[in-house]
């Protein structure tokens, strides 16, 4: 049975791999055996990423990229290719997010919030298309959040940008279906990363009210994806395309 979530031979590129959520993630495929790809635009947090990945025993390629930038999406699938020989998996996890209240946010920082949320799952699924077509198929995975389904008003940009690559991520598993190419979301709630932490002394007071109304009492952390990102870059996913599958803790249940 454990053969279905064998990833030997397979190779995984991960946006955002170099921290946070996306490491989690790397370090997850990487112990199902997958070779993994870390894309980020800070190559001291790549090469530390890179040496907690070796010291697992996985097969590592790090690059440095802006995934909102097609030039550096087209490169970093030709040198995982050069490097790897190949593409089995994507993980979407690169992205920004803070607080703007949409009265004060300029036209550039909207842009700029659509090109990194959004723009790179477009860019990343297309370059990376040709790829798995040639593997005889792939897995996307796509990293959003429960903030696409509950409204608050300094997040309407991020809301926008999520719920649109929601949205996309059913098209291309409905128009990719046909080249078994399989398109997941993972609907994240609040994890204990960089971008929101949860373990220091005194957390944001935000936080600390999502940890009081989560059933699991406690935030998520990055490994908690670790068994979710196998199963949906392994063959014992090939029937699961186009879902949205939660990850709070029951938090948008007490909601």
């Amino acid at each position: 049975m454990l053969n279905a979530f064998d990833l030997n031979g397979k190779v995984a590129i991960i946006t955002g791999g170099n921290g946070g959520l996306g490491l989690g993630i790397a370090k997850g495929l990487a112990k199902a055996g997958s070779a993994v790809a870390i894309v980020g635009r800070n190559q001291d947090k790549l090469d530390s990423a890179s040496a907690e990945l070796k010291a697992i025993g996985a097969q590592v390629l790090t690059v440095q990229a802006d995934v909102s930038i097609e030039d550096d999406v087209n490169r970093m699938v030709k040198e995982t290719v050069e490097h790897f020989g190949r593409v089995d998996t994507l993980v979407n996890n690169a992205g920004i997010s803070w607080g703007v209240k949409t009265e004060e946010m300029s036209l550039e920082l909207w842009d700029k919030f659509m090109a990194v949320d959004l723009t790179s799952v477009f860019l990343c699924s297309k370059a990376c298309y040709p790829e798995m077509v040639k593997a005889g198929g792939g897995k996307i995975i796509n990293i959003s959040s429960f903030i696409t389904k509950k409204g608050f008003g300094k997040l309407a940009h991020y809301a926008a940008a999520k719920g649109g690559m929601d949205h996309m991520s059913q098209s291309l598993a409905e128009g990719w279906g046909k080249d078994n190419i399989q398109v997941n979301v993972i609907v994240c709630g609040l994890f204990d990363t960089d971008m929101n932490p949860c373990s220091v002394p005194e957390p944001a007071p935000v936080l600390t009210y999502m940890i009081e109304k989560t059933p699991a009492k406690r935030a998520g952390l990055p490994a908690d994806l670790e068994g979710l990102s196998i199963f949906l870059a392994s063959k014992s996913s090939d029937f699961v395309t186009g879902a949205l599958i939660v990850v709070d803790g029951g938090f948008s249940l007490a909601i």
